[in-house]
């Protein structure tokens, strides 16, 4: 495993034309995290709002094996972080930023059983531990992560390892935090997936 984590962020949308919260805030992120004297790269990615953005761009992150994904979106009708517990696999069927449509919107995956069904990927994250222990913020956990882009990443990230994949909804510029804010939020999530990995002897 490499001593990298991935951190992504989406460009503009509609609705969010000028500037994406999502990507404002992880490009705040510091260019290196320290645990134990190990020193992370932290990558950084904006990723524009399109499913063929995501397609390409997912098996390039995990084709670097890194130790930790975590995808970020905004989500105009929140007031905290939302920690995702999962992504459905069924429901794609509005037309992304480029006006473009999946040919089906139900996602074939490899975790998928024998007979085909597989309604939803759970990260194996403990994200209910991470949303009590964050002190700055007012932080959540979802089932609710939507079937549009951000559905669509994460489905896409688990379905490669649900061990080492989180997504994070966070709230409009202001809308009560600050990019500076939000990335503090990010940040220290991203410390506490790494420290639960370390606890499971997975890094």
């Amino acid at each position: 495993m490499s001593r990298i984590i991935y951190v992504t962020g989406f460009g503009p949308f509609a609705g969010h034309e000028e500037r994406n919260a999502s990507w404002e805030a992880v490009k705040l992120l510091p260019d290196t995290y320290h645990h134990k004297n190990i020193e992370y790269r932290v990558k950084k990615l904006e990723i524009p709002v399109t499913y063929e953005a995501v397609d390409a761009v997912v098996p390039k992150i995990w084709n670097e094996n890194p130790a930790l994904v975590i995808h970020v979106g905004v989500h105009g009708r929140i007031e905290t972080i939302n920690l995702e517990k999962c992504s459905y696999s069924s429901g794609y069927c509005r037309p992304d930023f480029a006006n473009k449509c999946l040919p089906c919107d139900k996602i074939s995956l490899k975790s998928a059983t024998a007979e085909g069904k597989c309604e939803y990927l759970e990260t194996s994250l403990d994200v209910e531990a991470i949303a009590r222990e964050l002190d700055a913020v007012k932080c959540q956990c979802s089932r609710e992560v939507g079937s549009y882009l951000c559905g669509y990443i994460y489905l896409k990230s688990l379905d490669v390892d649900r061990d080492r994949t989180l997504f994070i909804h966070v709230p409009g510029i202001g809308k009560p935090y600050s990019s500076e804010q939000t990335k503090d939020a990010i940040y220290q999530v991203m410390d506490r997936c790494i420290r639960q990995l370390d606890s499971k002897g997975m890094l």
